[in-house]
């Protein structure tokens, strides 16, 4: 058996990261890494707001070493386990980039990350700290490497972010689709066409089951198109890509193509935020912003979600990948007569209605090489939100022609009115097109 005291040429070396850090490397290696790596995280400040040392930052310096971690936020947030060779690797970077001595306003990694930073420690000592570590993680065995005690936690947090999507659309009147960070997911390149014709088709099979009428709705922010703010050419590429996914369904060869087309034609509209149309006037303003339809800033509720950092990350470094979908159901069933509103919206959609809120991001699994979309419902954000997508949803409804007026409508007990819905969007920059009109653009 082992010693689990170190070495004695560790041992110096060991007591100088202990001016940083409380836990003990001889019997809690585990905690003794990750408060390493919180500090570590500290002492990389802060660019435009965000901290240097992101997650996503150590990902790219790790993957520029030529050693990534797999599943390294939720490895650095204790969800599953953290491996000996992962130790290895974190404690050799942290220890050889410790105080950042290159441009404070810069948070790119450009040419030798070694050059920007000095070193805690010499090579060597790093080398016999880190490899102590490791070996006292292997002797420890797996029941203290990290993750819950009933198990090792699944690195993939909630739902496949496609069944979500069913499910709820089938309990639903309107989905709404957003995406601050990108619109559209992609967990393989190679099936971005297809993955998009699937959900598709598997939306359109909900809906002919039964005779409620749905609407699709897609919030989408076109940027300020100036070629020098990276801001707006994402966002230009963001809109730009589903332009082009509802352009393959259109063009490409298959036997339903034209029926799916007409399907989506009758239940789409995408809301366009393009401040360079004029606005037209009007005597009142609406109690939303613009912020409240796209979800262009973090909703304050959200920042202090579990569910929403569990997405996005503790310090939101995934956020560039945040997409929502919002549903709209009736809050309890009630007898419908359909008859009695003809081409309009039927009658079991109408009186009082809920919206339910999920978040989607991208992640790998530990058990597959692969990244995996996936889905959490995250709290109500506040009622500026539900009157913005209220009023989303009125002059939705009103574009398709499905309805002509829903008075009396009400939304997580907030009453909604139904006057000037498509003009008080306008106000704020809003287009409401057609599915014809938005692939032309």
């Amino acid at each position: 058996m082992h010693s689990t005291e170190p070495p004695k040429d560790a041992s110096g070396p060991l007591e100088i990261i202990a001016g940083h850090v409380a836990a003990k490397p001889t019997d809690e290696p585990i905690r003794f890494v990750l408060e390493l790596a919180r500090v570590w995280k500290e002492r990389g400040g802060i660019v435009a707001g965000k901290p240097r040392h992101s997650d996503r930052y150590l990902d790219d310096l790790l993957r520029n070493h030529g050693t990534p971690v797999r599943s390294l936020t939720p490895k650095l947030a204790r969800k599953t386990n953290l491996r000996p060779a992962d130790a290895d690797i974190l404690l050799r970077l942290f220890l050889s980039h410790w105080d950042y001595i290159g441009d404070p306003r810069s948070g790119d990694i450009v040419g030798r990350s070694a050059d920007f930073y000095r070193p805690m420690l010499p090579a060597d000592e790093i080398e016999r700290v880190s490899s102590y570590i490791a070996d006292r993680i292997s002797e420890a065995g797996p029941e203290t490497r990290g993750g819950p005690a009933s198990g090792p936690a699944s690195s993939v947090p909630g739902q496949d972010m496609i069944d979500i999507i069913a499910t709820e659309f089938q309990k639903s009147v309107a989905m709404f689709t957003v995406g601050p960070g990108q619109t559209l997911l992609v967990a393989k390149p190679e099936l971005a066409l297809i993955g998009f014709r699937n959900l598709m088709n598997r939306l359109w099979a909900i809906d002919q089951c039964d005779d409620r009428e749905r609407i699709l709705v897609w919030m989408l922010d076109l940027g300020r198109q100036d070629f020098e703010d990276p801001e707006a050419r994402l966002r230009f590429m963001n809109v730009e890509a589903v332009i082009s996914r509802f352009k393959a369904l259109k063009l490409f060869k298959e036997v339903e193509a034209e029926a799916r087309w007409e399907w989506l034609r009758s239940k789409t509209v995408i809301v366009l935020h393009d401040t360079r149309h004029v606005r037209p006037a009007v005597p009142w303003l609406p109690a939303f912003d613009p912020h409240h339809v796209l979800f262009s800033a973090i909703p304050p509720r959200w920042l202090r979600s579990r569910e929403f950092r569990a997405l996005y990350g503790a310090e939101f470094e995934r956020l560039q990948e945040s997409v929502y979908t919002i549903f709209l159901r009736r809050s309890a069933e009630e007898p419908s007569d359909a008859t009695e509103l003809p081409d309009q919206i039927p009658s079991d959609s109408r009186g009082p209605y809920g919206l339910h809120y999920f978040g989607h991001a991208l992640f790998r699994s530990d058990e597959k090489d692969e990244r995996e979309t996936r889905g959490l419902e995250l709290d109500a954000p506040g009622r500026s939100y539900i009157e913005a997508l209220g009023t989303v949803f009125v002059a939705a409804a009103e574009r398709l022609g499905l309805c002509s007026a829903l008075a009396g409508l009400s939304i997580d007990e907030m009453k909604i009115d139904p006057t000037h819905a498509i003009e008080s969007l306008s106000h704020h920059g809003f287009l409401l097109l057609r599915l014809d009109e938005f692939v032309k653009l």
